[in-house]
């Protein structure tokens, strides 16, 4: 025999508010949920006048522009050999032949 599902009150709070939303049948957000229309009938009088926890709000960000993948930007690796470091400045566009490179030098 099936186990009866329990579902947190927040989840029910937010199927009610997509439920209330203008041109959304229950239906469709019982569906989406794969939930039993009928439950959600039961949901709205209980959940209906509930307020939603706050979302966060948007926080705009300004970002650095990211190179694009034309640009030769060098790529500098520190190796310590025997007694000093060596330092490597590599293109980021050939990444296999840095490793290459790195991996001769190891041995």
């Amino acid at each position: 025999m099936r186990q009866r599902s329990s579902y947190p009150k927040t989840f029910k709070a937010q199927i009610v508010q997509e439920c209330l939303q203008p041109g959304m049948s229950m239906a469709s957000v019982a569906l989406r949920h794969s939930i039993n229309a009928n439950l959600v009938r039961k949901w709205i009088p209980a959940y209906r006048d509930r307020q939603m926890p706050a979302l966060p709000a948007f926080v705009p960000m300004t970002l650095a522009p990211v190179a694009q993948p034309d640009q030769q930007i060098p790529v500098t690796i520190e190796v310590p050999f025997r007694q000093q470091n060596i330092t490597v400045k590599w293109p980021s566009s050939d990444p296999n032949g840095c490793a290459r490179f790195v991996r001769e030098l190891a041995k």
